[in-house]
């Protein structure tokens, strides 16, 4: 007989997306606004850095670059 627990989980995504091409200035607001939200979504202090490197992913796409980061949540 096996024996095994089951979880389920809802995963929030945040995301800010700038132009390809755009001045460094523009994508340095984006960065910022994506680290904000992410203390804020963890109680971080604001000047606490994250603790995992790969807390941000940043994609190339169709005409704009993607910052993005998800927020694994428990179910109920």
């Amino acid at each position: 007989m096996a024996i095994y627990d089951a979880r389920e989980y809802t995963t929030r995504t945040y995301e800010w997306a700038v132009p390809n091409g755009c001045v460094a200035d523009e994508f340095d607001k984006a960065w910022a606004a994506a680290l904000a939200t992410y203390r804020r979504v963890h109680g971080l202090p604001e000047d606490a850095a994250p603790n995992d490197g790969g807390w941000l992913r940043v994609y190339a796409g169709d005409g704009e670059v993607v910052l993005r980061f998800d927020v694994r949540e428990a179910g109920r």
